[in-house]
C-alpha cells in the first residue's frame, strides 16, 4: 500500500514541489546555519537559567536535524517539524522566565526567522499556483490583494511592539513602563492579580499571537482565498477571536483592576480594526469552499490543498463593479470598509459609555460593558460584508433603555440612557450604501 507521501510525490503536486524545492534549496541551508547560531550563542553570551540553556540547545540541534532532513524534498514533514520548533522559541523565554533580555530577544527572532525560513518563503508541499483570476467570482476587489494584507500586518505589528514593550516590564527587563495618558494606569493593570493569574507573563503571551499573526498574514499569494483556504481560516480564527479578548480586558480594567491602560486600549483598537479588515477574505474563502463542494470537489483536499477557479459558480451573474485604474494607494488598501456616518456616531456613543463616570457605580459599571460592546459592533459593521452587525448595536439599545427602570437608578442616569439607547436604535437602521460586490454574499447584506 503506497504511502501519503509517495502518492503525493508521484502527482503533478509532487513534481512542482520538487521544482519550487530545488529553487528555494538555499533555505534549508539557513535553517541549518540558524540551528548552529542558537548553539553557539549558548556559551558565547550566557544564559543564567539552566532550563533556557537545555531548550536552546535541543532547538539548535532540531534546527540542523530538520534542516539536514528538508535538504529532500521527499521530507515533506521536515519543514513542518522546523516550523514548530520556531513556534516554540516564541513561547519558550516566557514558559521558563528568561532572565536576560538578549535571550529573549535572541528565541524569538530566531523563530521567526526559522518560520519563515521552513514555510513562509519556500511554500508549503500541495498549494496550489497557477494563473487563474485573483478576484473571486462576483466580486469587484480581491480580498488577499498583498495592497488589502498590507494594513492588517502593519496594525499586527504595532501590536507586537506594544506588547513586547509591556512583557519587558513583566519580565524584569526594564524598571519602570510610561503611559502618555493615564499616569500609573499601565503599570497597574499589568502588574493585577488579573495579569498574575496566568502562568506566564500576558503581554509576552500577547506578542507571541501578534508574531504568528503577521507571519500568516504574510504566508500566501494573491489567490489565497482559493489556494489556502487553511491559512485565511486560522489566521480568521487568530485575528477574531483575539480582538474580542482584547474587549474583555477592556471591560475588566476599570471594574476588577480599577484602572485603565493606554497601551492595551491601543492595542485593542488595533484589533477591532483589523477584524473589520479581515472578515472580507474569510467570506471570500467560505464562499469557494461551499460552491467547491456544490460542485462535488472533496471539502478536506481544497481546504488543505486550495483548488482552481471554479466555472459557472451560483454566484458568477453578480457583475463586478468596473476597474478603478487611478485607484490610489490608500482607498485600495481599505476597499470593502465604509465608515458611514451613522456608525461613526454609534462609535461615538460607545466611547462616551466606555469612559464615562459618575456617581452611581452600577449603572457606569453596565455602561463600561454597554461602551465596549458597541464599539466592537460598530468598528465590525464598518467592513460591507459585515454590515448586519450593527443590528447588535439595536439590541444594546434596548438593553440601555430598560436597564435604569430595571435597576431603579436615579433620574440623571435613566434620562441619559434612554437617550443614548434612542440613539443607538435609530443610528443602526440603516445600513447606508454598499460600494463594492460580494457574489452570492451580496443577497446576506442587510
Amino acid at each position: 500500500m503506497r504511502s501519503i507521501r509517495s502518492e503525493f510525490l508521484a502527482s503533478n503536486d509532487g513534481e512542482e514541489w520538487e521544482d519550487k524545492h530545488a529553487k528555494f534549496v538555499w533555505t534549508r541551508y539557513a535553517t541549518i546555519v540558524l540551528g548552529i547560531w542558537l548553539l553557539v550563542n549558548i556559551p558565547t553570551f550566557g544564559i543564567n537559567n539552566e532550563q533556557m540553556a537545555w531548550s536552546d540547545a535541543i532547538s539548535g540541534l532540531c534546527l540542523i536535524v530538520f534542516g539536514l532532513f528538508s535538504l529532500s524534498a521527499k521530507n515533506i514533514w521536515a519543514p513542518w517539524a522546523t516550523c514548530l520548533i520556531g513556534i516554540w522559541l516564541q513561547l519558550a523565554p516566557l514558559i521558563f522566565w528568561s532572565p536576560l533580555a538578549f535571550n529573549y530577544l535572541n528565541d524569538t527572532l530566531t523563530g521567526v526567522i526559522a518560520i519563515a525560513l521552513s514555510i513562509l518563503i519556500p511554500g508549503t508541499p500541495g498549494m496550489v499556483e497557477d494563473a487563474g483570476p485573483e478576484t473571486p467570482s462576483g466580486w469587484s476587489y480581491n480580498p488577499s490583494a498583498w495592497v488589502q494584507r498590507l494594513p492588517i500586518i502593519l496594525l499586527t505589528c504595532v501590536c507586537w511592539f506594544i506588547s513586547r514593550y509591556m512583557a519587558a516590564f513583566q519580565l524584569g527587563y526594564i524598571q519602570s513602563i510610561w503611559d502618555p495618558v493615564f499616569g500609573d494606569g499601565t503599570l497597574n493593570v499589568i502588574t493585577s492579580s488579573v495579569s498574575k493569574a496566568f502562568p506566564v507573563s500576558d503581554a509576552g503571551l500577547g506578542a507571541a499571537v501578534y508574531t504568528i499573526e503577521a507571519l500568516m498574514g504574510a504566508k500566501g499569494g494573491t489567490r489565497r482565498w482559493r489556494t489556502m483556504p487553511w491559512i485565511v481560516a486560522l489566521f480568521g480564527l487568530f485575528v477574531i477571536p483575539a480582538g474580542l479578548v482584547s474587549i474583555i480586558l477592556i471591560m475588566m480594567q476599570p471594574l476588577l483592576v480599577g484602572s485603565w491602560c493606554f497601551w492595551c486600549l491601543l492595542t485593542a483598537a488595533c484589533m477591532l480594526c483589523m477584524i473589520a479588515l479581515t472578515i472580507d477574505e474569510v467570506i471570500a474563502t467560505i464562499q469557494y469552499l461551499r460552491e467547491s463542494t456544490r460542485q462535488g470537489h472533496a471539502l478536506g483536499a481544497i481546504f488543505w490543498k486550495g483548488g482552481p477557479a471554479l466555472e459557472n459558480s451560483e454566484f458568477d451573474h453578480q457583475s463586478p463593479s468596473p476597474a478603478e485604474p487611478n485607484l490610489n494607494f490608500f482607498k485600495g488598501c481599505f476597499r470593502g470598509v465604509t465608515l458611514t456616518w451613522n456608525l461613526i456616531l454609534s462609535l461615538i456613543l460607545g466611547i462616551w459609555l466606555l469612559f464615562h463616570t459618575g456617581p452611581y457605580y452600577i449603572a457606569v459599571s453596565i455602561g463600561h460593558i454597554l461602551g465596549a460592546l458597541s464599539i466592537t459592533f460598530s468598528i465590525i459593521a464598518m467592513a460591507e460584508v459585515m454590515k448586519t452587525a450593527r443590528f447588535a448595536n439595536i439590541v444594546l439599545g434596548v438593553f440601555a433603555i430598560l436597564l435604569p427602570f430595571i435597576m431603579h437608578a436615579p433620574p440623571p442616569v435613566t434620562w441619559k440612557a434612554i437617550i443614548v439607547g434612542i440613539l443607538l436604535i435609530v443610528l443602526n437602521l440603516s445600513k447606508g450604501k454598499i460600494k463594492e460586490n460580494y457574489g452570492s454574499w451580496q443577497q446576506s447584506i442587510r
